[in-house]
């Protein structure tokens, strides 16, 4: 299933649906389609035709509806066709590897002697996800299968190379997602290791940086790193390895309790938190940052403590005294926690990207560091990190008067952050016109609201996140 990037049409879609729903039996269809959602219907008209049942209760469905609906039936269901087209129309829609790099890549396995090393070939190629009772292509028997030919040519007699081998059972034709499943499982630690697994992956990376991949490590087995296929270039380089954020009352006074292993803490009463679990590539979510903050608490991970984190998080933002990041930060959770669920980034305020451990009383006016923490910050999949500032009047003047050398300093700063990989987004503070405080707390407006759900809209756009949950589902 090569789409090449194509839009697909609708109803191709709900053919997918009703062709993965059709592997049930025509007895269970109706419980299922009604559990899904679907409206209910008799037995006797599943019989007629399972998928007219189905294709009739979706067909005035809206992309997103449909793409729900397949989401919701792969979670329940061993549907490997339909998870490949979901995957196809989503995560893999934009950026595509060529059917010339697949070729590239099935010719440089060919430099390895065993695949899968000591793990079962046929467990290995199940990553493809091939129809093992397809006729045999060499054989004329009516009996032969692929997996016949697999066993005939493959394990008991070499006549097939590796690349043969792997274009018999689909890989010019699956899905890019099994594609690249079967890229990390053959430079898995359970495949090989040391020297070997390292220049392998090296092998494969020259062709997939042609189409803008990589294999990177982004894990470890037992000290063996753990390669995953990951877009080139996207995000900031090396791992994240201190998350500071969060301070309310004064700033936090950090030493290194191991410089070795970067280990930091507070020593003040300082009421920042420091998030000292690993983060992984694929970001943190809000459900994350929440285990943890139970953790730390000795809470029950439970709605009661969510509900504390969210106030500590918040102090820091009111701490702050703009209106833009209430607004922000308000809205952010407010308007995606009911749509996204646990597939939520976590919206992180008040983060240290810099640290200077002495104040700017101390430094006699000359600080060292021209901006230490960032307003708002999003750790996305693939080393993506969003920072999200919001510009007061201090940004760019001193006291009632413009300062074209403060302005020049936030400019470079910018500029930095950017050349590292972030992605820097700057709001005026005067685009939040109705979000104010009164004596009741903050109010935030519907021009401040529609403006951040547009602009987050886009953003997710951009970067689509991974969809493990559905809401309400």
């Amino acid at each position: 299933m090569n789409t090449q990037g194509r839009q697909l049409p609708l109803e191709t879609l709900r053919n997918a649906i009703a062709d993965g729903l059709w592997t049930l039996s025509a007895n269970d269809v109706p419980s299922t389609c009604t559990r899904l959602g679907l409206a209910e219907g008799t037995i006797e008209e599943a019989f007629r035709s399972k998928r007219q049942y189905v294709r009739s209760r979706i067909v005035s469905m809206s992309e997103s509806e449909l793409l729900a609906l397949a989401r919701a039936i792969i979670r329940e269901y061993d549907i490997p066709a339909l998870s490949d087209f979901v995957s196809e129309l989503t995560t893999h829609a934009e950026f595509r590897i060529t059917d010339l790099t697949r070729r590239t890549i099935l010719e440089a396995l060919d430099s390895v002697d065993e695949l899968f090393g000591n793990s079962a070939v046929m467990d290995g190629l199940g990553t493809l996800a091939p129809n093992w009772q397809k006729a045999s292509t060499y054989s004329l028997s009516f009996e032969a299968t692929l997996a016949s030919d697999v066993e005939q040519h493959y394990l008991r007699n070499r006549d097939l190379s590796n690349s043969q081998l792997l274009e018999l059972c689909g890989a010019l034709t699956c899905s890019q997602a099994r594609f690249f499943s079967l890229l990390e499982l053959v430079t898995s630690p359970l495949s090989r290791k040391g020297i070997e697994q390292e220049k392998l992956a090296q092998a494969l990376n020259e062709p997939l940086a042609a189409d803008g991949f990589e294999l990177k490590v982004t894990g470890q087995m037992s000290r063996h790193p753990i390669y995953s296929v990951r877009r080139l270039l996207g995000g900031v380089k090396g791992a994240a390895k201190n998350l500071i954020f969060a301070s309310v009352n004064v700033k936090p006074d950090l030493v290194f309790v191991d410089a070795i292993n970067n280990d930091v803490a507070i020593v003040n009463d300082s009421d920042a938190l420091i998030y000292d679990r690993f983060l992984q590539e694929t970001g943190l979510t809000w459900v994350e940052l929440n285990a943890w903050w139970a953790d730390l608490q000795g809470l029950e991970n439970n709605e009661s403590s969510r509900r504390t984190l969210y106030l500590h998080l918040r102090d820091a933002v009111l701490s702050a005294n703009s209106p833009g990041e209430y607004a922000l930060f308000q809205t952010y959770y407010k308007h995606f926690v009911p749509l996204l669920a646990q597939d939520l980034p976590a919206l992180i305020p008040q983060v240290y990207l810099h640290f200077d451990p002495r104040t700017a009383i101390q430094r006699d006016s000359n600080p060292v560091l021209a901006r230490q923490r960032m307003d708002l910050l999003l750790l996305l999949d693939h080393g993506t990190r969003i920072v999200i500032e919001v510009d007061g009047k201090h940004h760019y003047a001193e006291g009632a008067h413009a300062s074209p050398s403060r302005y020049g300093a936030m400019a470079a700063e910018d500029r930095k952050l950017r050349l590292q990989g972030y992605e820097v987004y700057r709001f005026g503070a005067a685009e939040f016109s109705d979000t104010a405080r009164s004596e009741r707390g903050w109010t935030v407006g519907p021009i401040s609201e529609g403006l951040v759900v547009d602009f987050l809209e886009r953003l997710f756009q951009k970067h689509p996140l991974r969809r493990t949950h559905t809401p309400n589902s």
